[in-house]
């Protein structure tokens, strides 16, 4: 590797019409590289969910480069699931997708399908923090060997690492203790983010634009996991 997204009005003498609520419109955002390359991903337009741009995911899979192949994703804040059906057209093996918005996850589950991918893609409905250490932590003493690398994606909105730092942390750090050799973790950052408030380590940091994306390989020291 090389070195160096969520953001009363007075009571009137006469009944008005209840405000309909904001109705979004639909986005396709485009998968970039590999097998599914030049077909789409539906954004369903919710403010809730701030997709990586074109550009930034780009640059991040030129980063990540030989590093999906034949790796499990894990999608920690899925949003659109962008990050996992690039990874699955890049040659992941198979994704995994978290995301806590019901209505994303049901996007998200209608895209696997319009793409062919339902039986490499998992998308858990929940809360990424609760689930997500169940993923990234230990396997279960009764659990096979899975030496499978990983490819951990990392990014929520922006005003959590500042809110939730202290979770974010343990996270990665679930990661960086618990991942396979030859796994990478991605953390998509503001471009104003103090790099210290990443666990410590040898991280490849890059700025595209308002985005900084963080790279960090997990130590393998006597052929066991740190």
């Amino acid at each position: 590797m090389p070195r160096s997204r969520r953001r009363g009005e007075d009571a009137a003498e006469l009944p008005s019409k209840p405000s309909k609520p904001t109705k979004s419109r639909p986005q396709k955002l485009r998968i970039i590289g590999g097998s599914m390359r030049g077909r789409t991903v539906v954004y369903h337009g919710g403010t809730f969910t701030r997709p990586m741009r074109d550009s930034v995911r780009e640059n991040l899979f030129n980063l990540v480069g030989m590093a999906v192949r034949g790796a499990v994703a894990i999608d920690l804040f899925a949003g659109t699931g962008a990050l996992s059906f690039e990874s699955l057209s890049r040659g992941a093996s198979r994704a995994i997708a978290i995301e806590k918005s019901r209505h994303a996850a049901g996007f998200l589950k209608s895209t696997a399908e319009t793409l062919g991918v339902t039986n490499q893609l998992t998308v858990l409905n929940g809360d990424a923090f609760r689930l997500g250490a169940g993923v990234l932590g230990p396997a279960s003493p009764n659990a096979p060997l899975d030496d499978t690398p990983r490819l951990v994606l990392l990014c929520p909105p922006y005003a959590m690492w500042d809110s939730m730092n202290e979770q974010l942390r343990v996270l990665i750090r679930l990661a960086m203790e618990h991942s396979p050799p030859g796994s990478l973790i991605v953390a998509e950052t503001d471009k104003h983010f103090d790099e210290s408030r990443l666990p410590p380590g040898d991280w490849d940091h890059r700025v595209y634009g308002g985005t900084r994306l963080s790279l960090i390989e997990p130590l393998i020291q006597c052929g066991l996991r740190s």
